[in-house]
């Protein structure tokens, strides 16, 4: 039976209370696991935490991403290579950019989709900002061109690149459904027309958690439309350190991301649930 695998974020974990990833990461990760998540995202550029998360990951058959930014074939051949080695589930790429002309964008993506199709794990391209699929629109005209573009959607970027405002409009729910046919991977935070990452529990952010939690299970019921019984779809909670975590004058967090990506565990649990009819 198809499944849904929460994985939690270490980048997620930086800084965050309670947590030393920089000098204790077993001890980080033993409570990720003890929380019931799947496994984790790693940079698996970051050797020493990538280390820690084979360690703990590997011998119990728990899933992790890596993840890596790419700007040219060889750096992805290398970086396939890497995580394959390493025993990941799947590797997350960010391909730098942006770029002014699609020509050039579809060069350097043609260039490395031969290198996904062959790979020996699944390799997933993701949306965000300041990289190759900046802006929504542009991304669009990538996926015209390249309709079977495999995307991680981290759609928590595109209320703020493009400053969307609620309610949204009709072509740009159209434009959201058009990158939501292609993901085959998910990156969740909640994000509004100003801030990529805002905490679940202010009433003035409610709407927006609301409109998130609406793509994500439009997402799942699109991934099950065309998934094998056998398939598992990677949702990652990446409730990210300061600057993306909002701080007071003092430099303290407004919320708690830990707290966060629990409830964002249970939230996104409970979204498959309903969509895949599971008990």
């Amino acid at each position: 039976m198809a499944r849904l695998l929460v994985l939690q974020s270490v980048w997620g974990l930086d800084k965050c209370p309670g947590f030393d990833i920089e000098n204790d990461l077993d001890t980080a990760l033993e409570r990720v696991i003890a929380a019931g998540f799947d496994g984790v995202g790693v940079n698996i550029v970051r050797a020493s935490r990538t280390a820690g998360v084979v360690r703990a990951m590997n011998p119990r058959g728990l899933a992790w991403e890596g993840q890596v930014l790419v700007h040219s074939a060889d750096q992805l051949a290398a970086a396939i290579a890497e995580a394959h080695r390493l025993g990941a589930h799947h590797l997350n790429v960010q391909i730098a950019g942006p770029v002014a002309h699609l020509t050039d964008a579809l060069a350097l993506v043609d260039s490395l989709l031969p290198l996904a199709e062959r790979a020996p794990l699944p390799v997933w391209f993701e949306t965000h900002r300041g990289r190759l699929t900046n802006d929504l629109l542009f991304t669009l005209r990538l996926l015209e061109a390249r309709p079977d573009l495999p995307l991680t959607g981290d759609l928590s970027h595109y209320p703020v690149a493009g400053e969307m405002e609620l309610p949204l409009r009709a072509d740009q729910l159209a434009a959201i459904e058009r990158i939501l046919r292609n993901c085959r991977n998910f990156h969740g935070r909640i994000s509004t027309t100003h801030q990529v990452q805002v905490t679940f529990d202010a009433p003035q952010h409610h709407a927006w958690r609301d409109q998130h939690r609406a793509w994500w299970r439009r997402g799942f019921e699109l991934w099950l439309e065309r998934a094998g019984s056998d398939e598992a779809l990677p949702f990652m909670c990446e409730l990210g350190p300061p600057p993306y975590a909002i701080t007071a004058p003092d430099g303290s967090e407004l919320g708690n991301r830990w707290d966060e990506a629990q409830r964002m565990q249970d939230m996104v649990r409970t979204l498959w649930r309903e969509v895949n009819g599971a008990p």
